[in-house]
């Protein structure tokens, strides 16, 4: 009788989960396992995990398309992509990749997926509507990941070998690169843009400097010395600062890309290399993939407002389509950091059973980094 009872108790738990619609990604985080082939599906409104994709392969990465239901994941090991059906809840394709999927990103539309390896080089553009590589470069330049202009068109990424932003048009396949440093040695960040794609930044970790290069005259516009290691520089989503830190000891610059001038500066009392910007270019999330330590800085009043310490270590942040959270997924920790900007708390939600790996959210309002 007892294990009647168990078995009807977890037909039950089965046929619930099915009932659950994850049809609208942008309702929903998707957060990959660490160690186990599976993604959690964490409802935005609730804050709570609603269902449990199982997967055939690991998932590494994961884009989702904010206006149609389709997952795509890929495992690094088999270089390959898999395509999940988020209404019938079932993966439908499986594409081979040629090369190594080390870095995955989404384009400004939600259709196009850049796929680049820092190692190896290589690069594919993946259509996420048909599921099926649009073209592939071999010969590629080993980069991190690229950064897609607004008109769809452009792409562009940093070349370590030749110290240039390169820009890929995607029509032509044709590359042209812009050097930006003449030393060999020195090591590049990947590129972020302003909102009117206008500018292109780039850190040199080697040098303690940020470019900004004019899109369209292709030559260097303006030098930031910001000294130790700087990280990817992030340009938010209203467009109007330039936020860069350092992630060896914490300096932190915003500067208003109207006039190119500094606006506001603090050092944080721990490293930086990850942001999540909140609305109004207001209530912003410093943090880093080293240790756990957070910050929230008021870029109006200019000032730390709130510090503290998350359960784990961070791996990724991300921030609301509204502005209003930032969630935060860590490699040694089975839960999402759910931190509201603006009333300064922080709670977990429950994902995974290992910590994370790959993980995106529906709609984010990081859109230029």
């Amino acid at each position: 009788m007892r294990q009647l009872l168990i078995v009807l108790v977890s037909l039950m738990a089965v046929d619930v989960s099915a009932a659950v619609d994850i049809s609208n990604p942008m309702q929903f985080m998707f957060v990959g396992d660490r160690k186990e082939n599976a993604i959690d599906v964490v409802s935005i409104d609730d804050a709570a995990r609603v269902f449990r994709i199982e997967t055939s392969l690991h998932p590494d990465h994961i884009v989702v398309t904010p206006f149609a239901p389709i997952l795509m994941y890929v495992d690094t090991a088999s270089k390959r992509a898999v395509f999940y059906d988020l209404k019938n809840q079932v993966e439908v394709k499986t594409v081979d990749l040629p090369l190594t999927p080390r870095h995955v990103v989404l384009d400004t539309t939600g259709s196009k997926v850049a796929v680049s390896d820092s190692v190896d080089g290589g690069f594919a553009l993946v259509d996420a509507y048909s599921m099926d590589i649009q073209f592939s470069l071999p010969e590629f330049p080993a980069t991190g990941p690229v950064l897609f202009d607004p008109n769809d068109v452009d792409i562009y990424y940093s070349n370590q070998a030749t110290g240039s932003i390169g820009m890929l048009d995607v029509n032509t396949q044709w590359t042209y690169e812009m050097p930006v440093t003449q030393d060999a040695d020195d090591k590049l960040s990947a590129p972020s843009r302003s909102l009117d794609a206008r500018y292109v930044y780039v850190a040199n970790v080697s040098k303690g400097e940020v470019y900004s290069l004019n899109a369209y005259s292709r030559i260097i516009f303006n030098t930031f010395e910001i000294g130790g290691s700087p990280a990817r520089p992030y340009t938010t989503p209203q467009g109007a600062f330039l936020y860069m830190v350092d992630a060896a000891n914490g300096r932190f610059i915003s500067v208003d890309q109207h006039g190119f001038e500094k606006f506001a500066e603090t050092t944080f009392d721990h490293s930086v290399d990850l942001v999540t910007v909140g609305r109004f270019d207001r209530m912003n999330l410093f943090l880093s993939s080293a240790g756990p330590h957070w910050s929230i800085f008021d870029n109006v009043e200019k000032k730390t407002i709130s510090t503290g310490r998350f359960a784990g270590t961070p791996i990724n942040a991300l921030g609301s389509a509204d502005g209003k959270m930032a969630y935060v997924v860590f490699s040694d920790l089975a839960a999402i950091a759910a931190v509201d900007l603006e009333g300064q708390t922080v709670t977990y939600i429950p994902a995974t059973d290992n910590g994370s790996r790959g993980f995106t959210i529906g709609l984010s309002n990081n859109v230029c980094h």
